[in-house]
C-alpha cells in the first residue's frame, strides 16, 4: 500500500477531524460524545503549535490518517525542557492494522528529535506503545486529598471571577515560584486561552478577598472537588480551599484532590485541625515518556522513577483537554 506521510495543510482540518470522529466513534460504547477530533482542533491554539508536528497520512489523495504531537515546555529536575505531548492519533477504521499509525508516530519522533526536543509524553495503552520506546509508569496525574472541616467559615468578602488578560503575567511568575523546582510539570503557556476554561464542568478563576487577589484555581466542578492547579502564597491557601467548598458543597467541609504534593499542601495548611492531608499520588502504566535525547535531564528523571529513587512528577495536562471533563461513563 502506497501512504505518504506529511505534514498537515489548512485543507486537511476537515479530514483530520473526521478522521479522528471515526477512529474514537464506539472507543466508549456507552458514551455518544466523541471530543477527540474537538480536541485535535483546541491544540492548534497552543502558542507553541508547530504544523509540522501535526502529520497526516495520504494514501491515493485521501487523507486516512492522522498523529498530533502539541509542543510544550515543562520542567524536568528543575530545568527548562521541550518536550512533546502525543495524542490523538487516528485512522480511518478501513484503514486500521496496516502500520499506518505505526508511520504516523515515527515521522513524528524523527521530525520532534530534529527540532531539539527531549522527549513525548502520553496517556495511553500500555500495550501498545512500549513498542515504540515508551516507558510506563512514568508521572502521576494525582496529588493530594485534602479532608477539610472549617467550622463557622465567614465567606464574606470572598468572590472568584473568570481570567482575563492583565492576569497573566503574575500567573506565569507565580507557576515559576511554584513549579520550578519540580521534578516534573508542564508549563501551561503564556497566553490567556491557555489559562481560561474549556470545560462545561471546569472553571479557572481568580479569587478573592477584601478586593486583594488570593491566588488562581484551576478545577472540575464534580461530587468530589478535582483541583488541578492552585497557585497562591502558602498562607492564602487555607482560605482558598474553605472558599471554594463553601461555595460548591455549601459548607467549608468534604473532601477534595488538589493536583500538587503532600508534603507542598502539608506546609501551606500547616498543622491546622481543620485540614487533613493524604498523599495519594500514583502512577498508572498509561502514563508513559518516551526519551528522544539521552543526554537530556529526562534520561535521568525516568532512570530514577524506574529505580524507585524518585516519585513520579504530576502532570497536569493544558486546558483544552478539559474538553473531556464531565463525560457521561
Amino acid at each position: 500500500m502506497d501512504i505518504k506521510i506529511r505534514s498537515e495543510r489548512i485543507s486537511d482540518y476537515n479530514s483530520i477531524a473526521n478522521i479522528n470522529y471515526a477512529a474514537f466513534l464506539g472507543w466508549r460504547p456507552d458514551d455518544q460524545f466523541i471530543s477527540e477530533h474537538i480536541l485535535a482542533s483546541l491544540l492548534r491554539h497552543n502558542s507553541m503549535f508547530d504544523p509540522e508536528l501535526s502529520l497526516v497520512a495520504e494514501h491515493d489523495g485521501r487523507v486516512v490518517g492522522h498523529v498530533l504531537f502539541s509542543p510544550f515546555k515543562f520542567i524536568v529536575l528543575g530545568q527548562e525542557q521541550l518536550g512533546v505531548v502525543l495524542g490523538p492519533v487516528a485512522v480511518m477504521p478501513e484503514f486500521q492494522r496496516k502500520g499506518i499509525g505505526s508511520m504516523l508516530i515515527e515521522e513524528g519522533y524523527r521530525k520532534a528529535r530534529e527540532k531539539g526536543f527531549a522527549f513525548s509524553l502520553l496517556c495511553g495503552h500500555p500495550n501498545y506503545y512500549p513498542r515504540f520506546g515508551y516507558k510506563t509508569g512514568m508521572f502521576s496525574l494525582s496529588g493530594t486529598k485534602v479532608n477539610i472541616n472549617v467550622e463557622n467559615f465567614n465567606g464574606e468578602g470572598f468572590m472568584d471571577r473568570p481570567v482575563n488578560e492583565q492576569d497573566i503575567s503574575w500567573l506565569v511568575e507565580a507557576w515559576k515560584n511554584q513549579h520550578g523546582t519540580d521534578a516534573l510539570a508542564l508549563f501551561p503557556g503564556d497566553n490567556i486561552t491557555e489559562w481560561s476554561n474549556h470545560g462545561l464542568k471546569c472553571r479557572c478563576s481568580v479569587v478573592i478577598k477584601n478586593d486583594r487577589i488570593l491566588g488562581y484555581v484551576r478545577y472540575v466542578r464534580s461530587n468530589i472537588l478535582n483541583i488541578k492547579e492552585l497557585l497562591a502564597k502558602d498562607e492564602d491557601i487555607p482560605d482558598i480551599l474553605a472558599y471554594l467548598a463553601s461555595k460548591e458543597y455549601s459548607k467549608a467541609q468534604g473532601e477534595m484532590h488538589v493536583a500538587l504534593p503532600a508534603e507542598k499542601l502539608q506546609i501551606s495548611l500547616g498543622n491546622s485541625h481543620n485540614f487533613e492531608v493524604v498523599d495519594r499520588r500514583t502512577s498508572s502504566q498509561a502514563f508513559m515518556i518516551k526519551v528522544l535525547d539521552q543526554d537530556s535531564p529526562i534520561a535521568s528523571y525516568c532512570e530514577r522513577v524506574e529505580k524507585g529513587l524518585l516519585k513520579p512528577g504530576i502532570i497536569v495536562f493544558p486546558v483544552m483537554f478539559d474538553i473531556d471533563e464531565g463525560r457521561t461513563e
